[in-house]
């Protein structure tokens, strides 16, 4: 009897797991997680400041018009970078940007593509740009180079970093204040 139950259960998971595979080979291709790196600048009443991070694109080909390394367009795009990981050129500015970013509530900063007009060796990309909760709409040029298997991405957007609900720092009893603009410019190779 054991036998008979043990035979049913691995002939269903069997058929389960080949019935997945089938739906799994005809869905459109899944979108591919890539490395992409970001450095985020700006200026402050006493010097420029600049850190950096490793974040992630994830991009899925299809149902679009094409663009350069995306013969099939891009069906849908997102970057995203982990507040928590920025690395600073000195233990106290990563202490600052901490502070200003608050990463135990927000853990991320996010970009989801919503369309993009290719042109050229490129496209300008539009899309929902997220951080501290607050999203906004952002449209940015990023430059695209077929690169053996995937595609060499790099892009750069200004934004005010209090249109976004982050204060910026302030140090130094007043005499270090960080200004709101800042630039933010990425690139990796992303395979599709």
């Amino acid at each position: 009897m054991q036998v008979v139950r043990r035979t049913g259960f691995s002939l269903r998971f069997v058929i389960a797991v080949c019935l997945g595979f089938a739906l799994l080979a005809g869905s459109p291709a899944a979108a591919q997680t890539s490395t992409v790196e970001f450095t985020v600048s700006g200026t402050s009443t006493i010097r420029g400041w600049t850190c950096t991070v490793s974040g992630t694109a994830e991009v899925a080909p299809g149902s679009s018009s094409p663009a350069p390394g995306f013969v099939e367009g891009v069906r849908s795009a997102s970057l995203t970078v982990p507040v928590a990981d920025f690395d600073c050129p000195d233990e106290t500015m990563i202490e600052h940007l901490l502070d200003a970013m608050k990463p135990a509530e927000f853990p991320e900063i996010t970009f989801e593509l919503e369309g993009y007009e290719a042109s050229g060796g490129g496209a300008r990309a539009s899309g929902a740009l997220t951080i501290q909760a607050v999203t906004s709409p952002v449209s940015f040029p990023i430059s695209l180079s077929p690169s053996g298997d995937g595609v060499e991405i790099a892009g750069e957007v200004s934004l005010d970093m209090t249109a976004y609900g982050v204060e910026p720092p302030v140090v130094m009893l007043g005499l270090l204040r960080v200004r709101p603009q800042i630039r933010i410019q990425f690139e990796g190779l992303v395979v599709p």
